[in-house]
């Protein structure tokens, strides 16, 4: 299978990947310090089972990202061990919630769809937390959030967070979610922050029964929306 190469950028290094993800072994082994290995014996050593690909110079073994970093944390070469330290700081930053690490990332992936539903989730997520703040300042206590969250996802979901964690198959709630329910999501917790405000909500009772109120009327307006417009109709 021949696939139009491209090449992986990964700091000042830029490595040939093919357009399925696959770095062309050569190049990728150099990196780690393994510049003219016995490919067989090494592809025996430690499973390296990615399919070979034309490059342009004819079919080539390869390698899997996964099967990269793992030589990278076996192999006891100084490239391999260059690479380990890059783990480790891009671990720290990620730790840390380094948002230009996570905006490096979003801009490497080829799916405009994924760079949109990352931007749906954080202003989903702000949103959320501009919500809990603002229950708090209006005497929210206990299982209150729970419950908001619960109505919210009833109201754009149809389903709690368990069923949808198990028909989507994922452990946080939102990462199975689309770009628009997201966007559904953001929008019903800003308007139900606002609304806390703006009436002077106090308690969880007449926080409950304002965001339920504002849930029931936003999904009836989406359920008649066909364009998939988080706004109401």
């Amino acid at each position: 299978m021949k696939n139009a190469p491209q090449t992986l950028e990964f700091g000042t290094v830029r490595l040939p990947i093919s357009a399925d993800g696959l770095l062309l072994a050569s190049c990728a082994l150099a990196q780690l310090g393994l510049a003219d290995p016995d490919w067989d014996a090494l592809a025996a050593e430690h499973e390296l089972t990615a399919p070979a690909r034309d490059f342009g110079a004819g079919v080539e073994a390869t390698l899997s990202l996964a099967e990269f970093v793992r030589l990278a944390f076996v192999l006891d070469t100084t490239g391999a061990r260059r690479w380990r330290r890059r783990a480790q700081e891009l671990l720290t930053r990620a730790l840390s919630g380094d948002v230009k690490l996570a905006a490096q990332i979003a801009e490497r992936s080829a799916d405009p769809e994924a760079r949109r539903w990352l931007a749906s989730r954080l202003e989903s997520t702000d949103a959320r937390r501009e919500l809990m703040a603002t229950v708090a300042r209006h005497g929210g206590e206990g299982n209150v959030y729970g419950q908001l969250g619960s109505i919210s996802n009833r109201s754009v979901l149809g389903m709690d967070s368990a069923g949808i964690r198990r028909e989507r198959g994922v452990r946080a709630t939102r990462d199975g979610l689309s770009s628009t329910e997201l966007l559904r999501l953001a929008y019903l917790d800003a308007a139900t922050a606002r609304a806390i405000t703006e009436r002077g909500a106090h308690g969880n009772a007449a926080i409950l029964h304002l965001h339920e109120r504002l849930a029931r009327h936003e999904r009836r307006g989406w359920a008649g929306d066909g364009s998939g417009s988080p706004q109401a109709g």
